[in-house]
């Protein structure tokens, strides 16, 4: 099962740091947008497979497809030049053919060795899943419009089309001699088809799972098709007649994925209860329960030679396991789900980040990208951090609520905050660093003593958007706080009370900040747009030309010039940098 379509977002540093030769080969320099000079974080997992020889491992993120040595587990190569999103990928038997979907249309056939493309196929609706036939004479499709198609992957050609599925086809898998094709309904469905390839007859339809499918995979010897989903439960079929043979038990909840070893005589299946699981087929016990992944579970494969077990986790990791022992071996990791926040020390020294999957806060040296020290959050999960103004303190926000607070120097645990049980998705300090201000998914505003951690104000008056921006005025004195109501509050600091109401964009506003000599406030919006509004007099001074997506943050250079806009296109991030004066623009994705 893939991961969900969600944005990812990656740490792209935009000519804010001197160049440094110790990013020279590095792969946090490869194939960087225009203007960025490095790149941490190598975007979300989708989809993963071995290479034939069992050496190399492919892996489709949200920013290309990345190539693995699979014995140091070393970064070889990335591709982006095809997709900037791969939503699902394919290797033809001789390991020569990548195929890739992009959650579009689009079909690319990437020559693995020369690194250049192949063929585009064109499908008539998006396309999510990718097949090769064991033989590699056929490519098979699925996506959103119920129809599966089947192509010749040597000369693009369409053989023909499956039909039979209404609401969508996903999880294609093929027998192992390449004539039947097996495949699962999108949404809600329970129902497995099984096809002829040859003929695009529909031989048998499975609809006895009393939820939804999420993965199913024929054995070696193309007569048991084993299929598990939504009810934690594995069955294994009769391909010839559809009958239930067996149902193994064991896991908790979603089971996502199966692969079966090839001498077909155990079955690994991983699940969202964040265990793989070893089952022997014959016997239906359980051999094995494999830990480590540290959430979800959403693909299991064998390498070639069955000695392997790789896993995908929603976690960020593939992990690689003795398929005999179920002995941990490696780790590949910073394939983060997504980075939500951000941050620079006040002296640019350093940067952090916070990703949704992940219970760590990692330092970087900010001009080499050198992981200095890495701050522990225990269990809870990170999705905010800010520096104080003097940088002695970093605060993170978790989606648990508790708020924690570290020592930069030393890595002393300060405070846990924890009078908040709802998710933290904004920090702010004030000027003075004496006050540190959050905002929860229960749509409050609380204010603490940065020193001591205690609560000292709850705000929820007029409140209406879950995790609001706010933004503190220079000098302390009032903060900015974005609205769903389509405008911004100007609130007293000391107070809380309403000071004024910024009226002008049509859509929620999602981000606000302050110039640096207090005179302007800047707000970006559901509506597209970023706005300049006169702090004293609340006038609407300026609107940028409405931008390809949603404003989802925003910020001021310190010299008040520069406004730095980011946003979010379809399967792709993009960051605007704008100049009130002239209104200039550069974009990058």
């Amino acid at each position: 099962m893939k991961p969900p379509n969600l944005l990812t977002i990656l740490i792209t540093v935009i000519f804010l740091l001197p160049f440094s030769s110790s990013f020279a080969q590095d792969y946090t320099r490869w194939k960087l947008p225009q203007g960025a000079i490095a790149r941490f974080g190598k975007g979300r997992l989708c989809d993963f497979a071995y290479f034939p020889d069992g050496t190399r491992l492919a892996v489709a993120s949200s920013i290309g497809i990345w190539i693995y040595d699979v014995r140091t587990g070393e970064e070889l190569d990335l591709f982006v030049e095809a997709t900037s999103y791969a939503s699902s990928i394919a290797l033809a038997p001789d390991g020569q053919t990548l195929a890739i979907a992009s959650g579009t249309s689009d079909i690319y056939l990437w020559d693995t060795r020369t690194h250049k493309q192949k063929d585009l196929l064109i499908s008539p609706e998006y396309v999510y899943n990718l097949a090769f036939s064991p033989t590699g004479e056929t490519l098979a499709s699925a996506g959103e419009n119920n129809i599966i198609h089947v192509w010749n992957p040597h000369t693009g050609e369409l053989l023909r089309t499956l039909t039979g599925h209404t609401s969508g086809a996903r999880s294609l898998t093929y027998s192992l001699d390449g004539k039947m094709l097996a495949s699962i309904g999108s949404r809600q469905n329970n129902k497995i088809c099984l096809w002829d390839v040859r003929t695009g007859k529909l031989l048998k339809t499975i609809t006895e799972h009393p939820k939804r499918v999420d993965s199913v995979v024929y054995s070696p010897d193309n007569l048991t098709l084993a299929s598990a989903g939504r009810d934690a439960k594995i069955r294994l079929w009769n391909v010839r007649t559809g009958d239930l043979l067996k149902t193994l038990t064991g896991h908790t909840t979603i089971v996502e994925s199966l692969a079966y070893s090839s001498d077909g005589a155990t079955l690994v299946s991983g699940s969202s209860d964040k265990t793989i699981r070893l089952w022997d087929v014959r016997t239906g016990d359980l051999l094995k329960t494999l830990t480590g992944h540290t959430s979800d579970i959403y693909s299991v494969i064998f390498s070639p030679d069955g000695e392997t077990l790789a896993s995908m986790g929603h976690d960020g990791t593939i992990r690689f396991w003795d398929a005999h022992t179920g002995k941990h071996l490696k780790t590949i990791s910073n394939h983060t789900l997504s980075v939500h926040s951000v941050a620079f020390s006040p002296d640019g020294s350093t940067f952090t980040n916070t990703g949704m999957a992940d219970n760590t806060i990692p330092i970087r040296d900010a001009h080499t990208g050198k992981l200095l020290k890495i701050f522990d959050g225990d269990t809870d999960l990170f999705c905010s951090v800010r520096y104080s103004p003097d940088g002695s303190t970093l605060a993170a926000g978790s989606l648990e609520g508790p708020i924690w607070l570290w020592d930069t120097q030393t890595g002393e645990r300060l405070h846990i905050l924890t009078k908040n049980e709802f998710e933290t998705h904004s920090l702010v300090y004030s000027p003075d660093g004496a006050t540190l201000m959050s905002g929860s998914s229960d749509k409050t505003i609380r204010l603490w003593d940065a020193r001591t951690g205690e609560l000292l104000k709850t705000i929820s008056e007029n409140i209406t958007r879950a995790n609001p921006s706010i933004s503190f005025s220079p000098d302390g004195d009032i903060f900015a706080v974005a609205t769903d109501e389509n405008v911004i509050r100007l609130r007293d600091m000391h107070t809380g009370k309403i000071k004024a109401t910024l009226k002008g964009h049509t859509h929620p506003v999602t981000s606000v900040a302050f110039s640096s000599n207090r005179s302007v406030l800047a707000s970006g919006s559901e509506d597209r747009t970023i706005r300049l509004w006169n702090v004293t007099t609340g006038e609407l001074l300026l609107t940028f030309p409405e931008q390809s997506s949603w404003i989802t943050s925003i910020a001021f250079a310190p010299d008040g010039q520069t406004i730095a806009g980011g946003g979010a296109v379809r399967n792709a991030d993009r960051i605007w940098v704008s100049t009130p004066q002239n209104r200039t623009y550069r974009a990058w994705v």
